[in-house]
């Protein structure tokens, strides 16, 4: 309960919403415990009770970490890291090292303990929280309207050209990276086809009402390689014949410009489809590598703190408080430096890689899209509940390897009753 309530924080508490209800949780201001995640609470507590269950939670705790190696390197190099950044900058700007990056690790270390069934029940919470918050982005922008208001850095508003939905985690590419890692672990579901496809089909209208266009064409992408994959080993295993393949493929073939006719002239994803070259986004994500021009070899080596880098953002000119260095590889290592960012990669890695191995393959590709447009933003050097997020939904997952649901239990047929010409009843 405690793990679901914190899972639920996490997804419904965005710092956009948190601003508004009077906590300063990413405003450059407040004591250190707004600056934590309401969500992190539930799941330490969620972790002491699950590790006190067991006996001696210390050793429980090292037994665990023990079984999980790979999960034990990543929150090493992250407690590394986080040690490195406070004894070289102080405090300031790094409790997301907290939130971000040792909130999975606290995560796993409690789902691995537990059962394969509350594993399910606790997927099942994840995927309608997320359909739920992909139904509030399409109304968002059916009626042109933010539930709650687009803000950043504690009560900055941004104000757009194109609307995009901010939903419930408060941000577009937020919405967009976590939909998209919906959208792909939903191929690991055992479920019926018609309902694989309504899912499949509304988290698509969700990545065009948030108008990320690295997770949409990822993930599109990824969809498509998948289907053909899929629809290969069908015909080798002799599921489908090639009249199957044919009749899909002239579906498609109609079905899909009706779809992109009908997307377009609602105007759902317009900033996706009429920004696909250059733009000032996409310009930022080029220029942030400008700063090399501005620092030394020690700088390099050992990194800077926080608000040099601020300072060195506003000098190659990206705008204070609404842009940022959106590459958290490029933010780590002005940070940490090289040494301490070689760590920190090391440990994210081997984070990473325990996820894959345990994961299936809808699962692997929701990892890998997740890298590569994560690796576009600042996500992982910032205050975001997408990796905990991740990790929580891809463990859940592996409840459901090699399981089937149990096939629906006929209801007893009544005796039925037939007159017979004595007036006796059957």
């Amino acid at each position: 309960m405690l793990t679901a309530l914190a899972l639920l924080a996490y997804l419904v508490l965005s710092p956009a919403l948190l601003t508004v209800l009077g906590i300063p949780y990413d405003a450059p201001y407040g004591p250190f415990w707004f600056k934590l995640h309401p969500g992190d609470y539930p799941l330490l507590m969620a972790l002491a009770c699950s590790l006190a269950a067991c006996g001696n939670p210390l050793v429980e705790g090292l037994r665990r970490l023990r079984a999980q190696p790979l999960l034990a390197a990543y929150l090493a190099a992250v407690v590394l890291a986080f040690a490195y950044s406070l004894l070289r900058h102080g405090p300031s700007g790094s409790a997301f090292f907290i939130d971000t990056l040792m909130m999975p690790a606290v995560a796993a270390l409690v789902l691995v303990a537990l059962g394969d069934a509350r594993l399910r029940g606790l997927c099942r919470l994840l995927l309608a929280a997320v359909v739920a918050n992909a139904v509030i982005g399409l109304v968002e922008v059916a009626l042109q309207r933010h539930v709650v208001p687009y803000t950043v850095a504690g009560g900055v508003a941004v104000i757009e050209d194109k609307f995009r939905a901010t939903a419930l985690l408060g941000h577009p590419l937020e919405n967009a990276l976590l939909t998209s890692v919906a959208l792909l672990a939903a191929l690991d579901l055992p479920l019926p086809s018609l309902r694989r496809w309504a899912l499949c089909g509304l988290l698509v209208l969700a990545l065009l009402a948030f108008g990320g266009r690295a997770s949409f064409l990822l993930s599109a992408s990824a969809l498509l390689v998948q289907a053909v994959l899929r629809a290969r080993a069908g015909l080798r295993a002799g599921r489908y014949g090639y009249l199957h393949i044919v009749g899909a493929l002239l579906v498609g073939l109609i079905a899909a410009p009706a779809a992109a006719a009908a997307v377009w002239k609602s105007g759902l994803g317009a900033r996706i489809f009429q920004g696909l070259y250059l733009d000032d986004s996409a310009s930022v994500r080029l220029r942030i590598f400008e700063v090399f021009d501005h620092l030394d070899g020690y700088d390099l080596l050992f990194g800077i703190a926080p608000q040099q880098i601020q300072e060195l953002a506003l000098r190659i000119g990206l705008s204070q408080n609404l842009e940022a260095i959106e590459n958290f590889w490029l933010f780590m290592l002005l940070l940490l430096g090289v040494f301490g960012f070689l760590v920190f990669a090391a440990g994210l890695g081997a984070g990473l890689y325990w996820l894959w191995r345990c994961a299936g393959s809808g699962a692997r590709w929701a990892l890998l899209v997740f890298l590569i447009t994560a690796s576009t933003t600042n996500s992982l050097a910032s205050k975001t509940s997408a990796l905990v997020l991740l990790f929580a939904l891809l463990c859940c997952l592996r409840a459901y390897r090699g399981w089937r649901p149990p096939p629906p239990q006929a209801w007893p047929v009544p005796p039925r009753r037939i007159g017979m010409r004595t007036g006796a009843i059957a």
